[in-house]
Formats: C-alpha cells, structure tokens, sequence
C-alpha cells in the first residue's frame, strides 16, 4: 500500500494541533515520526489509519493490485489493510489466543486457518505457551507483544506503532524491534512514533519531525540524525553547546563570533548562523597544550555534574561550554569549581549552518 496525505489539518477544542502535514508512504521499510510531547503524532497516526477524520486536506491509497490512487475519507476495504497499536495496549477478556484470533474470526478465517496464525504469531514474538493464559494477568511487555501479533495475524500491508516499547523491559523491547525489523523484511510499511532516539537509529530508514503542528524536517534516518541542522531539531536531541553568532574572516581563516568569544571554523557560509558542538569533541586540560586543534579557549568550571562515567563540565570562556570527561580524567587534574582550565577542540568539530528563515 501506498499512501499519500497532503495539508492535512486538525483540531481539538479549538486548538490546532496539526496545521499543514504533507507525506508520502511508498518505499518498504520503517517511517519514523518523532516530535515534542503534544506535537500531534498519535493523531496522525489515526488519521493515517483511518480511524480519526481530519479537519482539511486530503488522503489518498493505492493497495496492491490497484492502478491508481483512491482519495478517500473512510473506507472499511482500505482500513483492513492497515494496523495501529497503541501502548499502554488493550486486552479483551480471555486467554492470549482469543485475543490473538480475535480479528480472525470477526473476518470469518476456518478456525484451522486462525489457529495456524496464532500459534505464528506466539512463536515469533516469543510467547509460546502463553495461549491459555488470560491475556490481562501478562506483564506491559507480554501484553505489548500480544497486542502486536493480534494485529500482525491479519497480514496488514502498513503497520502504526505508537510509542511501541515506552516503558517496557529491555527483553520485550528488543523482541518487539526484531518484530518490527522482519515486518520491513518482507515488504511491510512500519510506522514508528517514538520519543526514542536511539531505537530511532538502530531500525528506520525515514524520519519525520513533527513540530508544531507540521512536518519541520524529514529524510533519510541517516540524513536528519546526523546531518540534519535545525535549533528546534538540534534542542529536542539534546544537542549542546548552541549559539547564534556571525562568520568572520582573519586572513584566510574563518571565525565563528558570539558575544566576546571567537574561534576559527571549517564552513563557507557568511553573516548570522547557527553553531553547535559536541561536548564529547572537546579536550579539557589543567595547562595549555601545543595541538593540531585550532581552537584552545582558556575559562572557568562553573558547573560539574555526574553523569554514568562521565562528567558533564560546564566552563565560562566568555560564553557557556559544555565539555564531557571521563570521571578519572576529572579526578586525575583535580579539578572543583572554580578550577581554570583549557579547552581544546577541532575548527571541523564545530557545526554550522543557517536557519531556513536566517539572514
């Protein structure tokens, strides 16, 4: 199946949650959409799915075996071929397998059918043995994993996952994922709402950024974690070290300036921009180093917090830094607030771009 959704709009209580979303769904794999909490990604899942009318715009489907696009509002034969699970999941009354082969039977499957899928779907999703036991008294992960094979028995063409292992044990969330990656194996559309950058990373192949209402960035998982530059994007992954400056030129190097600090960067972009860099990029040390690094910023610990193994470090040199180093590291120079140190980093380390409405 493939499907189309253009402006699509809606609101609740007046309050616009989604404004303008356009996307395509076409290529087998896994769509990842990710977005602040209230960005609207469980409604637009349900609208996708069907189950949610829109306020405007326009959703089109093409299933297999059809020649062209049908624009529709609901219809039951398009919505068979579509699955959406929410978490937390809802069991009906009775055993796994009623639960299991519930849908089956709604659509009239022999009972000899029902049952082959059924015992499928306990093997795949690890729950062999489970079928007799009533389907309310499982664990959150057992649960989550029955409310995937009820839909995955069906042999849906597109699958909607809502937040699909929030909360679960590491166990159930890595059988759900291998789940979702051999449904993308065998020519199925998945599409994951997740707060979870990470998971992000291991399975999608897409990425949709929900943000106020519209779709901000979208590519390639590859393209939008990695390369994809963006403040709003750039503060939901918890990126550090983000300022607003402008490019400058000494000689034939350039300087990236914002309040009373400079340091030289790799970029051929001029006038305001936007720069970020990894905490994890950057050398701290007790004394000056003779270095390759373009750039040493002497400063100040302000702030140092404990964070696993590490220290997150935060200097004044001039503006606010962060720096991540090894607990040992912060042990071994002896360092407290109040300590001066260097800071030592790559002119290439230094991310830089324009914002799509800057100067």
């Amino acid at each position: 199946m493939k499907i189309v959704a253009q402006n699509i709009a809606k609101s609740f209580d007046g309050q616009a949650v989604l404004k303008d979303v356009s996307l395509t769904i076409d290529a087998t794999g896994i769509y990842a959409l990710v977005g602040p909490n209230g960005s609207g990604k469980t409604t637009l899942m349900r609208i996708l799915a069907l189950l949610e009318k829109s306020d405007g715009g326009t959703l089109k489907y093409k299933t297999r075996g059809s020649e062209g696009y049908d624009a529709v509002v609901y219809s039951p034969g398009i919505r068979k071929k579509m699955g959406l699970i929410h978490n937390p999941a809802v069991m009906l009354s009775g055993t796994v397998r009623y639960n299991l082969e519930y849908g089956l039977r709604v659509r009239g499957v022999s009972q000899s059918e029902r049952r082959r899928r059924s015992d499928q779907a306990l093997e795949s999703l690890s729950l062999r043995g489970f079928g007799k036991r009533e389907a309310r008294t499982l664990s959150a992960g057992e649960i989550q994993r029955v409310a995937l094979g009820r839909v995955l028995v069906l042999d849906p063409e597109v699958v909607f996952l809502d937040e699909p292992t929030a909360n679960l044990d590491p166990l159930s969330a890595k059988l759900i994922e291998k789940t979702i990656l051999e449904l993308a194996s065998r020519g199925k559309k998945v599409v994951l709402a997740t707060h979870n950058i990470w998971q992000v990373e291991r399975i999608a192949n897409r990425v949709w950024f929900l943000n106020d209402g519209v779709i901000s960035i979208s590519g390639t998982a590859q393209d939008v974690l990695h390369k994809g530059d963006q403040a709003f994007w750039g503060k939901f992954l918890g990126r550090d070290n983000m300022y607003i400056g402008k490019i400058g030129k000494l000689e034939n190097r350039k300087l990236f300036k914002v309040d009373r600090v400079s340091f030289e960067v790799v970029t051929e972009l001029e006038g305001q921009v936007m720069a970020s860099l990894n905490p994890t990029e950057i050398i701290l040390s007790s004394q000056k180093l003779v270095s390759s690094a373009r750039n040493v910023l002497e400063g100040v610990v302000t702030e140092a917090v404990s964070e696993g193994g590490l220290y997150k470090v935060t200097l004044d040199v001039g503006v606010a830094l962060d720096v991540a180093i090894t607990k040992a590291s912060w042990d071994e120079m002896g360092l407290h607030k109040g300590s001066r140190v260097y800071a030592v980093f790559k002119a290439s380390s230094v991310r830089i771009w324009k914002e799509e409405n800057g100067e």
